[in-house]
Parts: C-alpha cells; structure tokens; sequence
C-alpha cells in the first residue's frame, strides 16, 4: 500500500522522538553500560587480558568510571545525531544508518535487561522502540515502488507493538517463575505512579487496577491481529500507550528534566499504533466496493 507524505512525516517524527528522548537520557548520564562491564563473570578476561588490570582495580577506578561517562556521553550525541537523520530525506545507501540505529536501540534493550536482572520480557518490551527504524527504514527503501507499507513491514509493526504491550502486561500482573528468564515482579515504579497520577494510598488497590490493565494489554496484543475487530484493540493502544508515557513526568513533577525523556522516547507505543489506524482508515477510503448483480 502507499504512504501518504502525512504518514511518513508521522513516521519519521516518531523514529525522531525515539532517539532523541534516548540521547537526552544519556546525555543526563543515565545508560545502563555498566551492567555489562562491570559484570565480573563476563568481562574478566577482558579486564585481565586487554587492559592489564585485576578486578578490583578496574571496579574502583575513577578513571575508568570517567572513561565510563564518556562513552555514555558520546552515545547520547549519536542518539541526537540519528534522530536528526530520522527527519532528513537520505539516499537509499544512507538510508542504512537507520539500521545502525536499529541495532543501537536494541544494544540499549538488552543492557537494560541484564541492568534489570528480570525476565525476557524486559527486554522484548523495548521491541517497538528497536523495530521502529527498520520499519522506516522497510517503507522508504525497499521494494520496487517506494515509499509503501508491505505485508512484511506491517507484520513487524504489529508483532512489535504486540511484543511491548504482552511484556508490559506481564510486568503489570506480576508473574513470577522459578526460572529467572521467565520471572516478571511487578516493578516498583509500577505501583508508584500508579498511586502518584491517581491519588491513591493503598498500594493494594494500585496493584488490582495493574492487575487488570496488564490482562488487558496482554488481550489488545492478541487482537491486533485479527483484522476485523483490530481497530479498537489499536485505539486503545494509542491512548494507553500515551498515557503511560506521560505518567512518568507526571508522577514525578520535581524531576522532569530526567522524566520527560522517558515519556518521549515511549513514543512508538501510541505513535505507532496510531499509524496503523490511519493506514486501516485509508484501506478502507481505498478498496473497491463490491459491485451488486442486477436483476
């Protein structure tokens, strides 16, 4: 199917957002790199070998936690210079920068998984986030006519945002397993914005309204697939997908310049399900009627 220029325009604005709010974290300091060079069981060889330092001295280095911050700063700008690129109308080769971001969103997934120490589904509920510029990058570059949304790209667009909102359901329910892989504890911040945007003291209370949102969310990710009824499912995407972005500043009003980031980065989780509405609203502008027999 085409894409109108409002829905690319929509697109790259989202993908732009995405890198943005995730450069301005860092550039407040905040990337979870540490979860991976300072696990001890996976970069001691590395330690020992390449930097010629025992372990104790790597972890208590104030050199190494400057060098550190470095880095944490220099992906912030490349965070930033990414999301410029999200908004420039590039040549087809260039156009495999959005990739690379790609594989730096999904870097930052899989780094705040480990940060986490949780299930998968800490992971995987970043999937829209990471996804986003291949889908982009899917709709303006491939295929013989350009710029267009195939089968593929919706596939991945929906299976994204499925992925995000199971996970976040999951989380909301707090579903715990034996196995760590599996285990999804209801987080913490979870039930105090909960109680923060709604006024709340009881954290029991919090915890059955999280309980039936997380139900609902792991619902809306199975019907996004059925076409008939897909509509609503995508709708309440795009409100709760919001909603949930803003209670993050909003529950937190004294510290917005480390909040709002995180409410603009999430926003793949109404930005891209709104797309989707529109794309199913111009299929339906654009499909024939069935022509009736005559008598």
């Amino acid at each position: 199917m085409p894409l109108s220029p409002f829905l690319i325009r929509t697109l790259r604005v989202i993908c732009f957002l995405t890198f943005v709010g995730h450069g301005w974290v860092c550039l407040n300091g905040q990337m979870p790199i540490r979860a991976l060079l300072w696990d001890e069981e996976l970069m001691t060889g590395v330690v020992e070998n390449w930097l010629q330092m025992d372990w104790g001295t790597y972890v208590s280095s104030m050199e190494m936690a400057d060098r550190i911050d470095g880095v944490v700063r220099v992906q912030g700008w490349l965070f930033l210079f990414l999301g410029a690129c999200c908004l420039i109308p590039l040549r087809r080769w260039c156009g495999t920068v959005y990739l690379a971001g790609a594989a730096n969103l999904g870097l930052l997934a899989w780094l705040k998984y480990l940060d986490a120490g949780s299930g998968i589904g800490m992971l995987l509920e970043h999937a829209s986030q990471f996804c986003l510029p291949v889908i982009l990058y899917l709709a303006l570059y491939v295929g013989p006519e350009r710029p267009r949304w195939s089968r593929a790209t919706d596939l991945i667009a929906r299976a994204s945002l499925a992925l995000a909102f199971a996970c976040h359901g999951l989380f909301a329910m707090g579903l715990h397993a034996d196995i760590t892989l599996l285990s999804h504890p209801m987080p913490q911040s979870y039930l105090e914005m909960t109680m923060a945007c709604l006024g709340l003291e009881s954290e029991a209370v919090a915890e059955r309204i999280l309980l039936v949102v997380g139900k609902i969310d792991i619902l809306v990710a199975v019907l996004i697939f059925i076409r008939p009824i897909q509509w609503w499912p995508l709708a309440y995407m795009v409100l709760w997908g919001f909603v949930t972005a803003l209670a993050r500043p909003w529950a937190h009003p004294d510290s917005l310049d480390a909040w709002i980031p995180e409410m603009i980065y999430r926003a793949p989780h109404f930005g891209l399900p709104l797309v989707l509405l529109l794309l199913n609203r111009s299929r339906k502008k654009t499909t024939p009627e069935t022509p009736t027999n005559s008598q």
